[in-house]
């Protein structure tokens, strides 16, 4: 049956089609009446900005179906009680692969946001658009005949780069071989550069700085304008025309961080707990001696 409507009923910015007002009412009566679909008055929501990651209440669906439309790709409802005729072809080539284990890709996209998906306004934010790049890439496999999405297989990848300790052209040149292997329209990056612009939905930058060779400063601030140490009067910069810096600090700023804790529930509980851990490990700051020592001296504070 064919499911045009979807898309052909619905512009951004105008009133849908009467059919696609009527067909859409029909499938939420249908989803909301699906006992395993539904979970505590909510389904998930299949609007373009939600992408089925994030449950909603019927009237949240409503709305965003209007102002959003459907995801794109989404003729056959696969979160709202049906089935794709390749389900089963993907879960024995998953299995051939020797990939036990759970893409949770899903779970990662809905910790990343705290279970609210950043709005989607007339000119979103570029984190708004690295984001939802990144929901897209979750959803789209690499290749019709894996269970791996594109996002999934990157992470890995990079996961891998980062454990070996792999320089940028062995990345390229490893990447360069699989895409040997893989089909012609494979949905996996070319290189270094196209993998980390993938992920730039994590929202968890770095900021270079350049330090002496001999680790005796950094050229930030006041300093970050000289071309010598101040201490060992080492050169900041490689011989040649071109300023290379012979060694680079990569600061990770703690806001992002605290920020990606803070948005996971679980995490976030232990954030805001200074109770002592009984598991005699240091979970916390307060387990550590100095601040045991700091409340013994400062009781009132």
């Amino acid at each position: 049956m064919s499911r045009s409507w979807m898309y052909n009923g619905w512009q951004h910015g105008k009133l849908p089609s009467n059919e696609w007002v009527d067909e859409t009412t029909e499938f939420l009566n249908h989803a909301f009446s699906l006992s395993d679909v539904v979970e505590n008055d909510t389904i998930k929501c299949p609007c373009a900005m939600c992408w089925n990651y994030f449950r909603q209440k019927r009237n949240t669906i409503e709305l965003h179906l209007f102002k959003f439309g459907f995801r794109e790709g989404y003729e056959t409802w696969t979160e709202h009680g049906e089935s794709l005729v390749s389900h089963d072809e993907h879960s024995t080539v998953g299995t051939e692969e020797g990939c036990n284990e759970v893409d949770r890709m899903d779970d990662m996209l809905f910790d990343l946001v705290g279970g609210h998906p950043p709005a989607i306004d007339d000119t979103p934010t570029s984190s708004t658009q690295a984001f939802y790049r990144m929901v897209a890439n979750a959803d789209e496999l690499v290749h019709d005949k894996t269970t791996h999405s594109s996002l999934s297989a990157v992470a890995r990848l990079l996961a891998v780069k980062s454990m070996y300790n792999m320089s940028i052209d062995h990345y390229d040149d490893f990447l360069e071989i699989i895409h040997e292997l893989l089909p012609p329209d494979s949905k996996l990056p070319k290189n270094f550069y196209e993998s980390k612009k993938m992920l730039d939905g994590l929202g968890m930058p770095y900021v270079k700085i350049d330090v002496c060779y001999n680790n005796c400063m950094l050229f930030y601030g006041d300093n970050k304008n000289k071309d010598k140490c101040d201490f060992c009067n080492a050169n900041r910069y490689e011989e040649g025309r071109n300023k290379v810096a012979r060694k680079v600090l990569r600061y990770l700023p703690i806001t992002d961080r605290l920020q990606r804790l803070y948005a996971h529930e679980e995490t976030a509980k232990l954030m805001r707990s200074h109770n002592r851990s009984m598991s005699g490990k240091i979970v916390h700051p307060c387990d550590g001696e100095a601040w045991h020592q700091f409340d013994v001296d400062f009781p009132d504070f």
